[in-house]
């Protein structure tokens, strides 16, 4: 059942069953002692559940996803109606059972493929031992795909009843296509019992607050033998569509599906990464099976309209999204790992742009290392938010888990961005079904079904212009983008800014903003002194009147003013398997990461990519690492080796791993200066160039780690030549033993210039 109501609507009015996905008609019969259990059972093949656990964590190693699989699928084909225990009741409705065993199960699930049912019929999955059951499940779950998934019971012995009224026998499909034999433990929740990592952080821990509209916008998904996460997420429309994005990987036959909402630890009874067990909440708000709408591999993602709109009064919310690519400064992610109760992690560095193994470059939002909490299996599809609290990505895959180091606490995000106009039909991309009216919007803000839309809401985001290095200028002329999230179409509105904490600056704005609209506004130059700067801005008096969402008014950004740097490039060619790069450029004195990337795309075979960065670096000195923590070979592909340089304005060269360097192993790291002559920072390498030890007898060993020299000589204190190499590296060592004692000189020669260090032979 698809209901699109208006925004506007009181959906309270509504009655729940309108909503409701199971209906309340209490016990299934066999609970009633009305008649016998059945005594014949459908028996599926054993499952050894360490060695299928074993599979799973090692499938998961090998490809990085965060599915969580919990059940091993049995495909069966049986008609439930004819293979069934059939008992007339006195009055002449019916009852139909049938057994299903599954030998030290610890759950029970099934997917019918083939469900209609008729007026009056109801049917339940129940555990034989009547200790929990699912449904009933009635006509009001008849859904376009004919197909329906049921939630887990935990047993190992179910049975599947059908309660057919006499005026409807007959007018039924009822056909049973998989079942799941459950051997993870789900219905021990706690993480102490190891559902979910220790790091975990209850979604109600104080991390969430102010994240309670998004918090309620995710829902675990029961997807076969898996767990997967996904929201709800906005469109333009102005009327309610219950779509839901979620991850490709996690599978397209959502009409199976059974979405869990608000499965959360209650506010106050929360863990918040500790030991300690998280309390378990509600777990009936399920809407079963949804309509794929679009889907892609490139940018992994799922669009499904649900079967059913989540009741309003389950404090349901639909999340705004933003299609600009735009790195956000803050990434926070929710979802349920390991199958576990609802979690939050967060991320205060910005994301940079990745892929993931088989798509495109810059595909994918890397999430650079989780500083709170993490993501697990049964996280993929999970909605990663911005700073605004709007949609960017669902989750791909990952290296992060708990207790790893920080260069391990990575994920990847398939990029809402990309993913907008997808591969450029309407079943691959999606704009057709988010902007249906193609308003043209590059973000919008998320709603309540339950609340009212605003009149006036005037909204600011997006600053351009005042983010990151600007090298070479002091002029900045900021843009920002304006938006409409009210009803009432926007004619007017000013937008106060200003630099360093004052917004002394004002513009006024008029022009034709309707609901969902966006525009970019280029404000006036300013001019800046060198060094480090704040933005801010916020918009008020929208058509004269008063603002009544305050939320969305304010947005702000930080600049650096570099007058004394230069524009370098890194030239990176990557052998065919980009998705094992990474990289950073590190400040040498601070160690602040200026510039990273990675991973990338793979190739065809033997294929080479060649890929361009361009950074703003002042002058000073940098370490750049490149690293493949996956297989540990380096760029080096057998015959198609890759390699990078550093180059200058000038076209110099700062730094180069030549092709035949390629096998690095897990990481190389090359050192550099640069300065306004281009010239070797002789001051810096009088402190930093090291030749030891000093005096020396029989070995010297000449440390250049900020020089990438290309030839080393040690000469006598009158010039002449003793020893030449241009094979060097960073760490260069030189056999002094037969040398005349006295007084050397260490010539170190690099594309930057010359610099000559003493030394003596004893």
């Amino acid at each position: 059942m698809t209901i699109k109501t208006s925004i506007l609507a009181s959906f309270l009015a509504l009655s729940s069953n309108f909503f409701a996905q199971i209906s309340n008609f209490g016990l299934p019969f066999t609970y009633k002692d009305k008649l016998s259990k059945t005594k014949e059972f459908y028996q599926t093949p054993e499952v050894n559940a360490s060695n299928q656990i074993l599979l799973d964590e090692q499938e998961q190693k090998l490809n990085g996803l965060k599915m969580y699989r919990f059940g091993k699928e049995f495909p069966v084909s049986i008609d439930l109606f004819s293979e069934s225990k059939k008992t007339i009741l006195q009055n002449g409705d019916c009852v139909f059972q049938f057994g299903i065993e599954c030998k030290d199960a610890l759950s029970i699930n099934v997917i019918f493929d083939q469900f209609k049912l008729a007026k009056g019929v109801r049917v339940y999955l129940a555990d034989v031992n009547e200790k929990s059951y699912d449904g009933a499940y009635t006509s009001l779950n008849n859904n376009s795909g004919n197909i329906l998934g049921t939630d887990l019971i935990y047993t190992q012995k179910a049975i599947i009843e059908i309660f057919v009224p006499k005026e409807s026998i007959g007018k039924s499909i009822l056909h049973l296509g998989t079942i799941v034999h459950g051997y993870r433990d789900l219905n021990q929740l706690a993480k102490s019992l190891n559902s979910s990592g220790d790091c975990e952080i209850d979604v109600n821990c104080p991390l969430g607050t102010g994240w309670e509209n998004q918090r309620n916008s995710v829902a675990m998904m029961v997807n076969g033998g898996g767990f997967c996460t996904g929201s709800l997420v906005n469109n333009t429309s102005g009327t309610v569509i219950p779509y839901f994005l979620t991850a490709n990987h996690c599978g397209t036959s959502v009409g199976s599906v059974v979405f869990r909402f608000r499965w959360e630890s209650p506010a106050g009874q929360v863990d918040c990464a500790t030991t300690a067990p998280s309390v378990n909440g509600p777990d009936t708000m399920n809407i079963n099976g949804a309509i794929l709408r679009a889907n892609s591999a490139n940018s992994d993602f799922i669009l499904a309209e649900l079967n059913a709109a989540p009741n309003p009064n389950w404090g349901i919310y639909y999340n705004g999204w933003d299609r600009t690519g735009v790195a956000a400064t803050q990434l926070t992610g929710i979802h349920h790992p390991a199958g576990d109760i609802k979690k939050i992690s967060r991320d205060d560095n910005a994301a940079t742009e990745s892929s993931w193994s088989g798509t495109a470059a810059n595909s994918h939002w890397k999430v650079p290392s989780w500083d709170q909490g993490v993501t697990e299996g049964g996280s993929s599809g999970s909605p990663l938010f911005d700073q605004n609290h709007r949609t960017i990505g669902q989750l791909h895959g990952g290296a992060s888990g708990c207790g790893l180091t920080i260069d391990q606490l990575w994920d990847v995000y398939g990029k809402f961005s990309v993913s907008w106009d997808g591969e450029g039909t309407n079943s691959t991309r999606l704009s057709n079904w988010l902007d249906p009216s193609n308003l043209g919007s590059l973000f919008i803000d998320g709603f309540d079904p339950s609340v009212p839309n605003a009149l006036l809401d005037a909204g600011i985001s997006h600053p351009e212009n005042v983010h990151g290095n600007l090298c070479g200028t002091t002029s900045v002329a900021p843009k920002v983008t304006i938006s409409n999230s009210g009803s009432t179409t926007l004619t007017a509105l000013t937008i106060n800014y200003g630099f360093d904490g004052l917004s002394n600056l004002t513009y006024n704005w008029t022009g034709t903003l309707s609901t969902y609209q966006t525009e970019t506004v280029t404000l006036p130059t300013s001019t800046l002194a060198a060094g480090v700067h704040s933005f801010s801005a916020n918009v008020a008096n929208p058509n004269g009147g008063a603002d009544e969402n305050v939320n969305n008014d304010a947005t702000f950004d930080t600049l650096n003013i570099v007058t004394n740097g230069e524009v370098d490039t890194l030239n990176l060619t990557l052998d065919e398997y980009g998705s094992e790069i990474n990289w950073t450029m590190q400040d040498a004195t601070t160690h602040a990461i200026i510039y990273s990337g990675g991973p990338y795309s793979d190739a065809a075979s033997c294929v080479t990519t060649l890929v361009k960065v361009p950074m703003c670096l002042a002058y000073g000195c940098y370490d750049f690492t490149i690293m493949d923590n996956v297989y540990g070979d380096g760029l080096s592909t057998t015959g198609c080796e890759g390699n990078y340089t550093i180059t200058r304005p000038d076209n110099s060269i700062a730094i180069e791993l030549l092709t035949a360097d390629a096998n690095f192993g897990a990481s190389n790291l090359k050192s550099f200066c640069i300065d306004s002559n281009l010239t070797v920072n002789e001051l810096f390498f009088d402190n930093q160039i090291l030749v030891y030890p000093n005096p020396a007898s029989t070995e010297i060993t000449i440390d250049t780690k900020y020089l990438n020299p290309s030839k080393i000589e040690v000469m006598s204190i009158v010039g002449q030549s003793v020893y030449s190499t241009t094979e060097v590296s960073n760490l260069t060592k030189v056999d002094v033993s037969n040398f005349s004692k006295g007084m050397y000189l260490v010539k170190i020669t690099s594309k930057a210039g010359v610099i000559l260090k003493e030394v003596f032979v004893r």
